[in-house]
């Protein structure tokens, strides 16, 4: 069932101001790609806000389900997504080096070339920032513990 397509009805007047929405503001994704995003939101807010535990782990970045990712290669841009504990593109599972791989034919820096979105509302961000902020959040723990120790033997 997970590969399986069902028909809802919306109403036409709903589909028109959604597709002319797409149009003015020059987004990529189908209509189809929207709705299921909208879907998956309201499911989230239902669910008092808990997402799924599951994701895909890139080196220091933490992807969970349903980030999307963005490559734009001579002025294209391709989209994968995180499925569960997989990045998915076309269908198969990839990695981000991969990814960037199959898409440019060449060797990139997938740090430097991949954007992340988190949820459907989120802004893109290079995926090195997303790095570097993982980095420095990792040692903010010990930051703080050094610091109260300083501060009781002064």
């Amino acid at each position: 069932m997970q590969n399986e397509t069902m028909v809802v009805e919306v109403k036409p007047d709903l589909y028109i101001e959604l597709a002319l929405q797409l149009q003015k503001t020059g987004d990529r994704h189908t209509l189809n790609e929207v709705v299921s995003e909208a879907l998956r939101d309201w499911l989230t807010a239902r669910s008092g806000g808990r997402q799924s535990p599951r994701g895909y782990q890139w080196k220091d970045v933490y992807l969970p389900d349903g980030t999307e990712l963005r490559l734009r290669h001579h002025g294209v841009d391709h989209y994968a997504e995180v499925r569960g504990d997989r990045l998915m593109y076309a269908g198969e599972a990839v990695s981000p080096r991969a990814w960037a791989l199959l898409v440019t034919g060449c060797v990139h820096n997938a740090w430097r070339d991949i954007w992340i979105r988190r949820g459907a509302r989120g802004t893109w961000i290079r995926a090195a920032l997303w790095r570097q902020q993982a980095k420095v959040e990792r040692w903010l723990p010990y930051t703080d513990r050094r610091l109260a120790a300083r501060r009781c033997t002064d």
